[in-house]
């Protein structure tokens, strides 16, 4: 259950309430604009040029420097180092020092930005809050290619937070250019944090025409759910009377900003007496945008980060050996660009360890799919952006936490028949199994062989390098080593080798050309040995007859008691018919994927786990969700 205050809760249950909604879009994103690029003329040893453009304006401490500011007392850290960039910000720093009055010399130190064209309504310039340094002389010029658009000319500023919103925007720019002349204080560099201007606008009252928010963690489907992974989906519609997201609009100031992937995030709330309490829906990344001109809306749909990690790659370039499914669920979401508190993994992943895996080239969501049916796990993502790979076990014991011997309506989050309008307990006979198999897929070395010869020589020139890329005939291998035939003064000087293929670089030192032949030996892994375990219960089978079960192929379950483990998970866990329920009711933002619900119904109260829950707002709140009887 979401941490709200008992106001809110009352709200909620309130006979007569109200309800707002509330949308952030970011249209200017520049984690996902692959456009903006950000350069410097000039640089200390450490600097970071492109966090001038990531939203974040103050640096994560006192970063010192040998400029004669910094003191031994404790206040002061050293500079970010490579890698480290990601979870700690410090902007561009620049090499030149300021003279005696702060001047620096020409060329003045300039940062430049480049992106896709779009307007500029607003100017910012942030230097270092951190050591109270800013720039007091700069200007600012905005282009479009090399023609010049605009010039913000400023001397004597004395702000660290610099800010103009302009009279009228301007249009179609794709650089933004800051010259600074001089500086806060003598004797320092040029420190910025923030240079490029993000878009960003929140809609409600009138803007906001509706929300619908579908987020489920068991996708519906006609069997087991077994390793489901589903990505969260908010439809937002928009109030257009404006005519402000028209396409064609180039005096507006979203002009050919209405593409995918723009960050939106929403919210629910209750007006109370200290203020509006706002309950967080989720951040969604949007697709296509719908402005129809006979209309007064703008409309898209968007959805949460398992949609982006559909939509990159992971490369299988390794066999991993004596990992486990944490290890690697971890190692996929980092390789997907996520930091670690961007996920939450189950512990329990660490109790398997799996001899050796390997998954080849696909989308980091599908890697991450293959790792959740191998625990019987799911993965979904959170209203804080957080994505989550959880087990059964875990999703059974944090359901169990509201469980009393004598269960009454006090616990978890209580509907009473005056809260829903329509209630339907389906039998789901798909979702029913009283024998179910389950295959390894044990994955073990061969005998060293050759698994790759090139089929034509290469020839290697006097003094030269040549870089090949060899393709094994056999994949996944291991313990690869590579040869080569022919060669008198050609020698392999760096090689990268992979569990398809390898990199190699063959440098010749020698007065004359040599054609050479590479051979590579390596262990191939194949599938073999496999077995298959078995989980069965007779009253079942003699109560609604033999429904079979075969858990899919997974390269991760490689081992006799690691399917006999799943089988019987979902043997418990399937052989009768699921005491699902599906209700229409009021509403409540607070009520979250896997929460309790306690429902009236006949003459009792029952608990229920949340699998799936719809919110429609349009002024008015209304939900549909979907639970399983604990």
């Amino acid at each position: 259950m979401r941490q709200v205050s008992n106001e809110f809760m009352q709200a909620m249950a309130a006979v007569e309430r109200r309800v707002l909604g509330r949308v952030q879009v970011d249209y200017t994103d520049p984690f996902l604009d692959q456009s903006i690029t950000c350069t410097a003329n000039e640089q200390a040893n450490i600097s970071y040029p492109a966090q001038t453009a990531d939203g974040v304006a103050e640096p994560f401490a006192k970063i010192a420097a040998l400029d004669g500011a910094w003191v031994l007392d404790g206040t002061f850290a050293l500079a970010p180092g490579p890698g480290e960039e990601e979870l700690m910000q410090m902007g561009w720093w620049g090499s030149q020092l300021a003279d005696a009055g702060g001047y620096f010399s020409q060329p003045y130190p300039t940062l430049t930005v480049s992106f896709f064209g779009r307007p500029i309504t607003r100017l910012t310039v942030v230097g270092d809050s951190k050591r109270g340094e800013y720039p007091a002389d700069f200007t600012i010029r905005l282009y479009n290619g090399t023609t010049l658009l605009y010039t913000e000319q400023v001397t004597g500023n004395t702000q660290i937070n610099w800010a103009k919103t302009l009279g009228a925007p301007v249009t179609q720019a794709n650089k933004m250019e800051l010259e600074i002349s001089r500086w806060s204080h003598p004797g320092r560099q040029v420190k910025i944090t923030e240079f490029y201007t993000s878009i960003s606008e929140i809609y409600e009252g009138e803007d906001l025409i509706s929300i619908y928010l579908l987020e489920e963690r068991e996708v519906s489907n006609s069997s087991l759910p077994v390793g489901n992974i589903s990505a969260n989906e908010i439809t937002v519609k928009l109030n257009n009377a404006s005519r402000k997201f028209d396409a064609d609009n180039k005096q507006s100031p979203l002009y050919q900003l209405l593409k995918p992937n723009r960050r939106i995030r929403a919210w629910l709330g209750a007006p109370l007496e200290g203020g509006t309490e706002w309950v967080p829906l989720g951040t969604f990344w949007s697709g296509d945008w719908k402005a129809p001109r006979d209309e007064v809306y703008v409309e898209t749909t968007g959805r949460d980060r398992l949609e982006l990690l559909s939509k990159s790659t992971f490369k299988g370039t390794q066999v991993w050996q004596n990992i486990t499914l944490y290890q690697m669920a971890e190692a996929i979401l980092q390789d997907g660009g996520l930091t670690p508190g961007e996920y939450w993994l189950d512990p329990a992943l660490t109790e398997h360890t799996i001899p050796y895996a390997y998954l080849g080239d696909m989308s980091h969501r599908e890697a991450l799919r293959k790792v959740a049916e191998a625990c019987l796990g799911q993965v979904y993502c959170d209203r804080d952006g957080v994505v989550r790979l959880e087990t059964m076990e875990y999703i059974y014991q944090r359901a169990s936490q509201y469980l009393l011997p004598f269960f009454s309506a006090e616990v978890g989050l209580s509907i009473s028949k005056d809260d829903y309008y329509k209630l339907d307990r389906p039998t789901k006979w798909g979702q029913i199994a009283n024998l179910v198999e389950v295959e390894t897929q044990p994955l073990l070395p061969k005998s060293a062989e050759e698994v790759y010869r090139s089929n034509d020589p290469i020839n290697v020139g006097p003094g030269q390098q040549v870089q090949v890329i060899a393709y094994y005939n056999k994949t996944p291998c291991i313990n690869a080593m590579a040869a080569l035939q022919g060669a008198t003064n050609t020698v392999i000087a760096a090689a990268q080798y992979y569990a398809w293929g390898a990199e190699l670089t063959l440098q010749n030192s020698g007065p004359t050309g040599e054609q050479v032949i590479i051979t590579i030996t390596a262990q191939p892994l194949e599938v073999a040995n496999k077995q298959k375990a078995i989980a069965r219960d007779d009253n079942s089978i003699t109560e609604h007859g033999l429904i079979r079960y075969v858990y899919p192929g997974n390269p991760l379950v490689q081992t006799l008691t690691m399917a006999q483990q799943i089988a019987d998970r979902l043997l418990a866990s399937f052989k009768d018919p699921r005491r699902d329920i599906e209700l229409e009711w009021r509403g409540n933002p607070a009520l979250e994927l896997g929460d309790v619900a306690n429902v009236e119904g006949g003459t009792t109260w029952e608990p229920f786990a949340v699998v799936k829950q719809e919110l429609e707002f349009a002024g008015a709140l209304r939900a549909k969700l979907s639970a399983r009887r604990l």
